[in-house]
């Protein structure tokens, strides 16, 4: 039998070091499945896919099926600038204000209530679908955008909040595995992808420039290029032991403490 990993893409800018040397050379036995993090989540819990860049919250809601890849993440020590919450009033002002929640991303949506709970000691209304709202929680290429237009009144950068409150890195995204990858005729096909996105995270490193001319090629985002290659300056894909207990912390304060089984 023919073993084929499949693998969640997120098509946004934070994940182009993961993805852009696969967009122009297809890697055999390899099958790519775009979608948001919310998405890739759904697949990774329904088995669609074995392994996707994933909301971090995602494990701690199933770790029994999961282990984690501890050689890269998403994550930012000071800013991050593609999770943010736009407000027309301060954050410790929205007690009864509606605030609406993107369908994109569990972990921020998570952090965004924690922080409000505990930081903030503010119980606003949170809404999904919701057209006029007085804040509203964005992420990816669409929160760059916003929060180049200068259209609200304040701007709350969510990893520079939980920096400022418990000062540690915040972990958006890990690397989800499903247990079933790691056995059979999947193991090495998994060991090579994961060498092959390392390489992926390290050309972008050395040539920034011309990855994202690649990656627009395939995923436009309209956002000016100064922009764009300013924002990696804020992100952090190494793991370390203090993105460990960033992690470890996140799920204690959310009450779902999970051990965390790493690949």
């Amino acid at each position: 039998m023919e073993h084929f990993l499949s693998v969640g893409r997120i098509p946004f800018l934070v994940c182009a070091p993961f993805f852009h040397r696969f967009l122009d050379n297809s890697l055999p036995k390899v099958r790519f499945l775009d979608g948001t993090p919310h998405e890739q989540n759904k697949r990774l819990r329904d088995g669609k896919i074995m392994l996707s860049p994933s909301s971090s919250i995602e494990y701690a809601k199933n770790p029994e099926n999961y282990v984690v890849c501890n050689r890269f993440c998403t994550s930012s020590t000071l800013e991050i600038r593609s999770v943010k919450l736009f407000s027309k009033y301060k954050w410790e002002h929205l007690s009864g204000k509606t605030v609406h929640l993107t369908r994109e991303s569990d972990t921020s949506a998570a952090l965004l209530k924690l922080l409000s709970s505990l930081r903030f000691k503010v119980s606003p209304i949170w809404k999904t679908d919701c057209e006029a709202c007085d804040a509203r929680l964005l992420i990816g290429d669409r929160a760059l955008k916003e929060s180049s237009e200068n259209k609200w009144e304040f701007e709350y950068d969510l990893a520079s909040v939980w920096l400022e409150w418990q000062n540690l890195p915040f972990v958006f995204g890990l690397w989800i595995i499903r247990k079933e990858a790691l056995g059979g005729g999947s193991a090495t096909l998994l060991e090579s992808y994961l060498n092959e996105t390392e390489t992926s995270i390290k050309e972008f490193k050395k040539n920034r420039t011309e990855c994202l001319q690649k990656w627009e090629k395939h995923y436009p985002h309209g956002l000016p290029q100064s922009l764009v290659s300013d924002y990696y300056n804020a992100i952090d894909y190494s793991f370390t032991a203090e993105h460990e207990r960033a992690l470890k912390k996140f799920y204690e304060l959310c009450g779902m403490p999970a051990a965390i089984t790493f690949l």
